[in-house]
């Protein structure tokens, strides 16, 4: 993948192998997205407690906002599939875009990151697939963080 700025918008060259692999990512998270398991740690991960001292208002709590907040999450990951060129190609991507992208980026790698048990001090065994899919998720992510911030 490469980055480009032009004219206040970035364009993403993106191979064919890596525009698979997103979409194959964020169809497999809208799904989870949908259909949540609340005792998932993923789920949890994605939307913690809003208090964490007492189970009945954290109860409410999950029930006023976490419909939206899911909704409003597979809206931004159907946006970013619907981007994505079959095959690969280029995505023009203005601030909006990007900002979506990120969100969309950092749920993936908190669901994944999850999943992989990654914390500061985590050694993770970078032969395995979904370790390189999280470190190259990392290295997107940051790449658009740092033609943000450029």
């Amino acid at each position: 993948m490469r980055l480009r700025r032009k004219a206040g918008a970035l364009r993403l060259e993106i191979t064919d192998a890596e525009a698979t692999l997103l979409a194959g990512l964020l169809d497999d998270f809208a799904d989870a997205l949908a259909q949540p398991d609340p005792d998932d740690p993923v789920t949890q991960r994605l939307y913690p407690d809003g208090y964490t001292d007492d189970q009945d208002a954290a109860r409410e709590y999950r029930e006023l906002v976490e419909s939206d907040l899911r909704a409003e999450r597979i809206g931004r990951l159907q946006a970013c599939r619907a981007e994505l060129v079959a095959g690969g190609g280029r995505v023009t991507l203005d601030a909006e875009a990007i900002d979506r992208w990120l969100r969309v980026l950092n749920d993936l790698r908190l669901a994944l990151g999850t999943r992989l048990g990654v914390t500061e001090e985590a050694e993770l065994d970078d032969s395995q697939p979904a370790v390189q899919i999280y470190s190259w998720l990392t290295a997107v992510q940051d790449m658009l963080v740092m033609q943000v911030l450029s």
